[in-house]
């Protein structure tokens, strides 16, 4: 981001505000108190750095993110329903059960119960067997390959 501001190019607030508009985030990192990173969901990001002449701002699209070959990434539908669940855990306090989000997507129960198994399949969500209202968004972490932060691909358990 150092580059941009010594180019002196600066973004259009609009433009940055029209790039993350709607965009769920997915967890925010604050290195040595003067660069801020906010993940999305979606594997973009939005860096800010502070200088000593302002802010320096630099986005990454998705697809930039996506050439890492160990990251999972979910698809737009999977999507919807990670920004589902987290927005009601946001609200409730608790995760919201397959009925709640059956209600929300207007879909079926076997249609609910197959997406959910799916995310907890690659890793998105972790559930407790047996246990109602126990679904759990897992975050994206640190990527030994990349460096990025993303969902790692699970590995073939035999």
């Amino acid at each position: 981001m150092t580059h941009l501001a010594r180019r002196g190019f600066f973004l259009d607030i609009d433009k940055i505000t029209r790039q993350v508009s709607g965009k769920c985030v997915s967890h925010i990192e604050l290195r040595d108190n003067t660069r801020l990173t906010i993940h999305f969901v979606d594997g973009s990001a939005l860096f800010v750095e502070r200088l000593q002449q302002g802010l320096a701002v630099d986005i990454t699209s998705q697809d930039g993110a996506r050439e890492c070959a160990v990251a999972a990434w979910p698809t737009s539908r999977q999507r919807e329903y990670l920004e589902f669940v987290n927005k009601y855990m946001l609200r409730f306090g608790v995760s919201p059960a397959e009925s709640d989000i059956q209600r929300h997507f207007l879909v079926s129960a076997p249609s609910v119960n197959s997406m959910v198994q799916a995310l907890e399949r690659h890793g998105f969500i972790e559930r407790q067997s047996g246990v109602p209202r126990s679904i759990r968004l897992v975050h994206a972490t640190d990527c030994a390959v990349c460096g990025s932060s993303h969902h790692m691909k699970p590995t073939n358990r035999s």
